[in-house]
């Protein structure tokens, strides 16, 4: 029986090692969510803030990055009120770096900064939402409309950089989609929006901090303008 538990362990802090490592920090974050929304789903925003932070900070992946190395964690620390000295940081570290990595993966502060128990968060069910994976494909659709977009925009500004006739007409239609509200990423918006109402009142209720993130994603997504810089804030896989 001793020896069965231990193997389980043994599981548990390998899989907990392969989330660190292979999921980006938006990821990490839904990881945790899922396995302790009744406790935690409260905390949503701040760990929305959390993912926000981490893939300003990681300076070699952003939003791709999946663990912060010692400067980067001490800065992270520090901005949700963990100041300490560089000695006390490298022992907090320590016993944050689960996996002995000498990194802080997102996964391993927030066990160390909710006090959570290893073994239940792997061992708690990830969940499928057919709603929800509903959802997350409505976003990411209004999401490829502002790529897309975006990508016009640019088109279009290296044009237009260039003058002349080809030029000034490039800059003249560069400035009518600046002054749009384009109609495809509205219209794949509203059906976004509708999605996540219906994941919201279904009564499954897996998966909830993937809901959660994704109706986050879907209001940012909403205050896109044209005229503005688009920068896909938490929203990269």
């Amino acid at each position: 029986m001793a020896e069965q538990k231990q193997q389980g362990k043994d599981e548990n802090m390998k899989e907990f090692s392969r989330v660190g490592r292979e999921y980006n920090y938006k990821k990490q974050a839904i990881f945790f969510l899922n396995a302790y929304w009744t406790e935690y789903g409260e905390k949503a925003e701040t760990i929305w803030d959390n993912v926000q932070l981490a893939n300003e900070f990681d300076k070699k992946q952003g939003a791709d990055g999946h663990a912060m190395d010692e400067f980067e964690a001490h800065r992270f620390l520090e901005k949700f009120g963990q100041t300490m000295t560089v000695v006390e940081m490298r022992k907090a570290l320590k016993e944050i770096d689960i996996d002995t990595d000498n990194k802080m993966s997102l996964l391993e502060y927030f066990v160390y900064h909710y006090k959570c128990n290893l073994d239940t968060l792997m061992e708690r069910p990830q969940g499928v939402n057919e709603d929800v994976e509903k959802a997350e494909a409505a976003l990411e659709e209004v999401l490829a409309e502002i790529e897309k977009l975006e990508k016009k925009k640019t088109k279009l500004g290296t044009k237009a950089a260039k003058g002349g006739v080809k030029g000034k007409a490039a800059q003249n239609e560069l400035d009518q989609i600046m002054a749009s509200d384009p109609m495809p990423i509205r219209k794949a918006l509203v059906s976004a929006q509708a999605a996540v109402r219906k994941a919201q009142k279904s009564p499954n209720l897996n998966a909830m901090g993937k809901m959660w993130f994704i109706d986050r994603e879907v209001q940012e997504a909403a205050k896109y303008k044209p005229k503005a810089n688009w920068r896909r804030a938490g929203l990269n896989e």
